[in-house]
């Protein structure tokens, strides 16, 4: 069963002297720990920090 979480990251883009605001999105996943792959993985940044994770 899929539950959701709630994803806080911040990335950097390239040429940016600091990294942006912090930023949140949705996935569901079966755990915290494939939710934390899965977030990596669709990021579509190559600089993503991941926060933290926490349940919807």
């Amino acid at each position: 069963m899929l539950k959701a979480y709630i994803v806080y990251y911040k990335y950097k883009l390239p040429g940016d002297k600091k990294p942006g605001a912090v930023k949140q999105f949705r996935v569901y996943a079966p755990g915290a720990v494939e939710a934390r792959r899965l977030a990596t993985q669709q990021a579509n940044y190559p600089d993503v920090e991941i926060l933290r994770i926490k349940p919807a």
